[in-house]
């Protein structure tokens, strides 16, 4: 059984001059899980929600790959071209399971792909790339 043979396409958003953007970021070496959490509702019931789960490996170098960076640095970026990140904080990235080679822009929007494709929104990002081994970043999406 070989381990992180998924790919994922990354939808970064930015707010710039003239409108919203999202720039596309094809991800490779990474193990997508579909899944479950179970969550409290109202009376004591338990629902079923679905919950995506991604890890990321940074142990081993993807050819064409964009460089990851942090929230904070792809911000900073004038110029975001080769870069990627994994942004939890206003619900605005999205990643969607497999290579995806629709660009969002004029004639086709946020919605569309939503639509289209099983898009989720990144809902947490746990950096582990500090470890010894298996240097990797996992994402929870929904």
């Amino acid at each position: 059984m070989a381990f992180f043979t998924d790919v994922m396409t990354v939808y970064n958003y930015r707010r710039d001059v003239d409108g919203e953007h999202w720039a596309r970021s094809v991800i490779r070496g990474v193990q997508w899980r579909h899944g479950k959490r179970r969550v409290s509702a109202d009376k004591g019931v338990f629902t079923d929600e679905p919950e995506e789960s991604v890890t990321v490996d940074f142990t081993r170098t993807y050819q064409r790959n964009p460089l990851y960076v942090s929230p904070q640095e792809y911000a900073s970026l004038e110029d975001k071209g080769g870069f990627w990140t994994l942004n939890p904080a206003d619900g605005t990235d999205f990643i969607v399971c497999g290579e995806v080679a629709q660009e969002i822009g004029d004639g086709y929007s946020i919605s569309q792909l939503k639509k289209d494709f099983d898009a989720y929104v990144i809902v947490s990002v746990s950096d582990n790339r500090n470890r010894n081994r298996l240097k990797h970043i996992r994402v929870v999406a929904k």
